[in-house]
């Protein structure tokens, strides 16, 4: 069966408790068949970065409910479906924080991602949601969570017409599903892809020596850590005079940006300053070169 249930969050600010919007499109045999859509009020700040991104404001959701109050109706129109999303760690662990912020119960659904699948079997300059919306030559208003929700299910089922199921499909490129009471997806140990992809040293993070610093808001630091190891780093505890970048989590760059500095950021600086090549990198930038 082509049976799966697309999902898109837009926040309010860094917090993977902040939906502000959130979007679903229900695939039945391969056509989608519904969608869901709603502003949600998170009761928390909006930041300025996030509002350039989906241009939502804290008057746009003054009135909306709550995710506690559509979380019934949520969970009835997903079902038992695999739920995918366009780099699914973020969507999956908005999906978790919100629901342990507001004291729900998730069912243990199994989740896969369309990005990770893009990365696999297609050759693209980028696999951003609207660069391979765009491959299959499909248009969408980019950042409304409906819009990208359905953009996202367009491009598993584009994926999808050459095969009878998306289990034979995930079984044909060596994919297993994550589980929502799970820690995240995996690839099977060897991956058959069924196009060639650019070598692994074409990736701007391949053979560069690369640190963390600070909480990340989309993915534990050990999920990133072993998605960039996968690409060719060498990942180290601590900056050295070698590291090429350092990657700044939310938690340290909104102290930056308070006027305070975590010590790897101060180390990072001092190599700076003896001609070191260490740059620093924020959260948001990091995930869009990795899935570049």
């Amino acid at each position: 069966m082509k049976n799966f249930t697309a999902l898109d969050f837009e926040t309010a600010n860094a917090s993977r408790s902040s939906v502000c919007s959130i979007g679903l499109a229900k695939v039945v045999n391969g056509e989608i068949a519904g969608t869901y859509y709603s502003l949600v009020n998170p009761n928390e700040r909006f930041d300025a970065r996030n509002i350039a991104v989906h241009g939502i404001r804290s008057h746009d959701v003054k009135d909306a409910p709550s995710f506690a109050d559509i979380f019934v109706e949520v969970l009835a129109f997903i079902g038992d479906d695999p739920i995918v999303a366009h780099f699914a760690q973020f969507d999956i662990n908005v999906l978790r924080g919100t629901a342990a912020k507001h004291r729900l119960t998730l069912p243990n659904n199994p989740y896969f991602c369309s990005c990770m699948l893009a990365k696999s079997v297609l050759t693209l300059p980028s696999n951003k949601l609207n660069v391979v919306a765009a491959h299959f030559d499909f248009t969408f208003d980019h950042h409304n969570a409906l819009e990208d929700a359905v953009a996202c299910a367009v491009i598993v089922n584009n994926m999808l017409k050459h095969y009878t199921s998306l289990d034979q499909f995930l079984e044909e490129i060596n994919y297993s599903f994550g589980y929502i009471h799970g820690d995240s997806f995996k690839k099977k140990k060897t991956v058959r892809k069924l196009k060639p992809k650019p070598r692994t040293g074409t990736h701007p993070f391949s053979q560069k020596s690369i640190a963390f610093t600070g909480t990340l808001t989309s993915m534990k630091r050990q999920e990133a850590i072993d998605l960039v190891t996968n690409l060719g780093a060498n990942v180290h505890a601590t900056v050295k005079k070698d590291t090429d970048y350092l990657i700044v989590g939310e938690s340290d760059a909104k102290k930056y940006r308070d006027g305070r500095i975590s010590s790897q950021i101060q180390k990072a600086k001092e190599w700076q300053a003896k001609g070191g090549p260490v740059k620093l990198v924020s959260e948001r930038k990091f995930f869009d070169a990795l899935f570049k």
